[in-house]
């Protein structure tokens, strides 16, 4: 119990306090001089107004496109759904700093492959599409939001028990009556959660945000604070702009549970049956054409153009007399960042992963199978990072240990403070729901027969909740060795990441090893994802064990 919760402490509480002190210092003492600036200069709140509109946007073209393939995969006959369900999982997967990369090769203004095909080949320049734009920069935010609702929404619809649908359509409703009346308020609380997340990450994500909003000049609170750290820094008013970020969070949450809190949302019953799925005749492959065009432009275009624009010396050349691997061999061998910054973001991954589902996995402990004071404000504090961005935890460690004697700035130690941080809700999560699924007679039984708490813990508790543990750990290890808003505030030359590594390459106008580097990143996300579900396998539980 003490070492869970001096991990929290040291990891959120203390951070969070030294980031609010930071934002109530003036030169003189105690102000809200800092606030003040951010009420009073247009800059900021006109950053602060870009990031509401990306957000309220980002949102509502999630649930458009993540609600009717959670619909499709769950309730219809809609073919290929292995398809769909891929295409929510690679969207996921991919970083949305990539994505945002490979839409500028797609839709720059003057040398998009893309634009230059419509503008030039096809003698139509009106159809030119301005990347550089807000609509540009909700497009590429939304191909990474949506798979948070479908992944809730399709996990809702899965689980209504279908005796309330059977007891419409007796009383004679119909299928889409029943649809929207039965239905749909039952999973409204999983796709309203959907949608909340797909808001809170939208506003948090800064690469692509950086990448197309800074050219276009659509300024958002991510890139105003890390603008805050050139020479001279303002710490101060960085803080201060971080917990506005936070109050948005809040305040989003605040509604979602006064919004659920006034009606019932119960979805399993004691005789629930597997719904019987909507034959959608015809229309079905209208459907699944939807999916298709979901596919080419959250996959296969942008994939498409870095994949071309890795293997070419130039844009903009034709590709067979252009073609090379010259990029590919400059990010690996010559240009020595690269491979210092994969051993650094693997190991930070892997480890931040581990740590994070260690102590989700004692936190989930003790809240299930003790009786611990305290034990709920444990789970409550070790969600907190769940509503906080990236670049918001950087600006909170870089406050707190700036404030010790301890040199951590720019070190590997306080990014993967940084990272464990962030992501420790997820294994707390995982390590709980592992927990929930396994019944604690089991453990009582081993107890009484005389096993002691750590043989209980080794050859009972641990065998039945390993795979749920390990997928924590690749929920955790797949975000971190892709993250960006944190590391941006807290890399230095010998703690540099990969995505970090994109992003400077990318500043700097080399187009084409950006590209090569981006799919080498892509390639060890798919490896390393790969490697944990064939481990997972491969040790999975033994009925040897289990007896």
């Amino acid at each position: 119990m003490a070492g869970a919760a001096a991990a929290l402490v040291v990891l959120v509480v203390l951070p969070l306090a030294s980031l609010f002190v930071s934002s109530v210092r003036g030169e003189g003492g105690f102000s809200f001089e800092h606030f003040q600036r951010v009420a009073e200069r247009r800059l900021y709140y006109q950053a602060l107004i870009n990031s509401l509109v990306l957000g309220a946007w980002t949102g509502l073209f999630s649930l458009l496109i993540g609600l009717p393939l959670a619909w499709a995969v769950a309730r219809t006959n809609t073919p290929g759904q292995g398809f769909l369900k891929l295409t929510a999982s690679l969207s996921y997967l991919t970083p949305p700093f990539l994505t945002a990369i490979a839409y500028v090769d797609l839709f720059g203004p003057n040398s998009g492959l893309l634009n230059k095909f419509v503008r030039d080949t096809l003698d139509l320049p009106f159809l030119v599409f301005n990347i550089f734009s807000m609509s540009g920069l909700v497009l590429v935010t939304v191909l990474h939001t949506f798979p948070f609702v479908y992944l809730l929404a399709v996990s809702a619809l899965e689980s209504v028990d279908a005796s309330y649908e059977e007891s419409a359509q007796i009383l004679g409703a119909g299928t889409w009556r029943t649809a929207l009346q039965i239905t749909a308020p039952l999973v409204a609380p999983a796709v309203l959660s959907g949608t909340l997340l797909a808001f809170v990450n939208a506003i948090a994500l800064f690469g692509s945000q950086a990448i197309i909003g800074i050219p276009g000049r659509i300024y958002t609170l991510p890139t105003r604070i890390y603008a805050l750290f050139d020479y001279p820094p303002q710490h101060g008013l960085a803080a201060a702009l971080s917990l506005v970020f936070v109050a948005i969070t809040v305040l989003a949450l605040v509604l979602q549970r006064a919004y659920l809190a006034r009606r019932s949302y119960v979805i399993l019953g004691g005789k629930g049956s597997r719904p019987q799925r909507i034959d959608l005749g015809r229309w079905r492959w209208a459907v699944f054409g939807f999916g298709v065009l979901v596919f080419i432009v959250a996959i296969a275009a942008p994939y498409f153009a870095l994949i071309t624009t890795s293997l070419v010396k130039s844009v903009g050349l034709s590709f067979f007399d252009n073609f090379t691997l010259v990029h590919y061999r400059f990010v690996l061998f010559e240009y020595d960042v690269t491979q210092r910054a994969i051993v650094n973001s693997l190991l930070l991954a892997s480890v931040a992963a581990t740590l994070a589902v260690l102590i989700g996995g004692i936190i989930g402990w003790i809240d299930l199978r003790t009786t611990a004071w305290g034990r709920k404000l444990l789970d409550y504090i070790s969600l907190v990072p769940l509503g906080l961005p990236g670049i918001v935890m950087a600006v909170a460690l870089i406050q707190f240990w700036l404030a010790t004697p301890f040199p951590l700035y720019g070190t590997l130690l306080i990014l993967l403070l940084a990272y464990v941080a962030r992501y420790i809700p997820l294994g707390v999560r995982a390590a709980n729901a592992a927990l929930r699924q396994v019944d604690g007679s089991l453990e009582e039984s081993a107890r009484i027969l005389g096993a002691s708490w750590g043989m209980t813990v080794r050859r009972i508790t641990f065998p039945l909740i390993r795979s749920g543990l390990l997928a924590g750990w690749v929920l955790v290890f797949v975000p971190a060795i892709q993250e960006l808003s944190a590391s941006i505030l807290l890399f230095s030359s010998s703690s540099i990441t990969v995505a970090v590594a994109v992003y400077n390459l990318y500043e700097t106008g080399y187009v084409e090893p950006v590209a090569a580097l981006a799919i080498i990143n892509m390639i060890i996300i798919a490896l390393a994802v790969w490697f944990a579900d064939a481990f997972g396998r491969a040790a999975g539980p033994r009925p040897s064990t289990m007896q």
